[in-house]
């Protein structure tokens, strides 16, 4: 069915500005006194969001950073007066994990004004899962241990959800799905789920007619207790009784039964409409997001196109009920946030009946106040280091002259050839001059540059996009795409 694109004009209510516009390392610097190792990139990676949700009562917005910590951030009481908009959010609460979290969840109960139920799950690497307090993560209620029976290292949980009363969560890891009782802290899983046989168990007995294989990497549990289960290998599994009942159905979004093979790199998300009957898929590097009829889960009825989402990051969706059905909405990597109507009531492909243009970048999450029409999103996206390049090895770059101007022109010539990337001065100058280059080690040395990663919001302009080549991917990733502007010298 046709339907027309409406751009919607949204007001600024409050936001965190240029906050975490920094480095992990600068951001540590607000808040942590004891020195910490930043892994691979030593700090210097740009501090994004990875992911926002609002508690349950609305009133605070618990989030994921690249710093791996939780922050939650207390709405004001006068968020809509507009003679102090838009507010300046600022973290009421820091988490730091010891390493990277992979999920985490709010408790369907959080009340802010009851601290006892103002609780947070979160997943860590080769550590057990804990419920920490979203007021004071230093304080935790309880920790549940997922370890391999045969090998006692702990089994990273890569998705996490709560049960519809609170009582209980489901973890999610490779081709394993566990129930915990959140009363039994120190303990393991009740119920555990093989969501695909072992390698001995398959050259035995062949492949099962219904599993799950790989990372369980979303989680959803409907209203009426059927729990989706999604993996990096792009299947997706139901289970009955919130996640204790047997497996209902399995089956692989990779191709459809007419041969059709849609794009995607691995589940990311999962969701629910309002009546239960369709459960909505978001991947990896896909365009669109996937709607399936439960009734008959062999084929796809629907799919919601024009997303701008081919990206290996996870970005979010979030349904929205409302008096005629429900609304989809996400974000893209131009900074869009779109809105569905009604998937799968017209089948197809369905294109976008509505958008916002809300960032410069990527969105990872887009999310809805439970009872307000309040729109919470977050923006960014990690920045790969490309190391010290030597002017000498850059085959389009012959210069060996010492001075700035010539380092400078030196670049341009670079940037000319490959038809990617324009210098231009940075949009807020002073530690970050425009026109320079700097070495990673702090000294200006004409014949060595490192091009900027930070969010394209912070400080600098974005470039032109172009098409990329062996070239430019061995500079500046996988896109061959470049950011303006360098890091000055100062």
């Amino acid at each position: 069915m046709a339907t027309t694109n409406t751009a919607i004009d949204p007001k600024c209510v409050a936001s965190t500005n240029n906050t975490f516009c920094k480095s992990v390392r600068e951001s540590d610097k607000l808040w942590r006194n004891a020195p910490r190792n930043h892994g691979r990139d030593h700090g210097s990676e740009s501090n994004f969001f990875r992911e926002a949700q609002f508690s349950p009562d609305g009133t605070s917005i618990v989030t994921q950073s690249e710093d791996h910590s939780l922050r939650t951030f207390i709405l004001p009481t006068d968020l809509l007066d507009e003679e102090h908009q838009p507010h300046h959010l600022n973290e009421y609460a820091v988490g730091p994990a010891s390493g990277n979290i992979q999920a985490f969840a709010t408790h369907p109960g959080f009340d802010l004004r009851d601290s006892s139920t103002t609780v947070v799950l979160s997943a860590v690497s080769d550590q057990p899962i804990s419920l920490r307090n979203a007021l004071d993560y230093s304080f935790t209620y309880a920790v549940y241990y997922s370890i391999s029976p045969t090998t006692e290292v702990y089994l990273p949980s890569t998705s996490l959800a709560f049960t519809g009363d609170g009582r209980r969560f489901i973890a999610g890891s490779s081709n394993l799905i566990s129930v915990f009782d959140c009363s039994r802290s120190g303990e393991g899983p009740i119920t555990r789920h093989a969501t695909a046989e072992s390698r001995k168990s398959r050259q035995l007995y062949g492949a099962a007619s219904m599993s799950c294989r790989g990372r369980i990497s979303a989680l959803s549990i409907s209203s009426s207790g059927i729990l989706a289960a999604g993996s990096t290998e792009r299947e997706v599994a139901l289970y009955g009784n919130g996640g204790q009942g047997e497996c209902i159905t399995a089956f692989s979004i990779a191709q459809h039964p007419d041969g059709s093979s849609p794009s995607g790199t691995g589940v990311t998300g999962l969701g629910w409409s309002p009546c239960d009957q369709y459960v909505l898929i978001a991947e990896r590097q896909s365009e669109c997001i996937q709607v399936y009829d439960v009734r008959n889960a062999l084929s796809r009825v629907a799919c919601l196109t024009g997303r701008k989402a081919d990206s290996t990051q996870k970005l979010g969706f979030d349904i929205v009920p409302t008096s005629e059905g429900c609304e989809v909405w996400a974000g893209g990597t131009d900074g869009v946030v779109k809105m569905w109507r009604n998937p799968g009531r017209w089948g197809h492909e369905q294109a976008p009946e509505g958008e916002m243009k809300l960032h410069e970048d990527s969105i990872a999450s887009a999310v809805w106040h439970p009872t307000s029409a309040i729109l919470a999103t977050c923006s960014g996206q990690r920045f790969e280091r490309t190391g010290v390049w030597d002017d000498d090895s850059s085959p389009s770059s012959d210069s060996s002259g010492s001075s700035d101007d010539e380092t400078t022109s030196s670049a341009s010539e670079f940037c000319a050839k490959n038809q990617n990337l324009v210098p231009s001065p940075c949009a807020n100058p002073g530690k970050f001059g425009g026109g320079k280059f700097v070495n990673t080690r702090g000294t200006c040395k004409p014949k060595q540059w490192v091009p900027s990663y930070w969010c394209r919001e912070q400080v600098f302009e974005t470039c032109a996009q172009s098409p990329a080549d062996e070239n430019n991917q061995k500079r500046f990733g996988r896109n061959g795409l470049a950011d303006v502007c360098y890091a000055g010298c100062g």
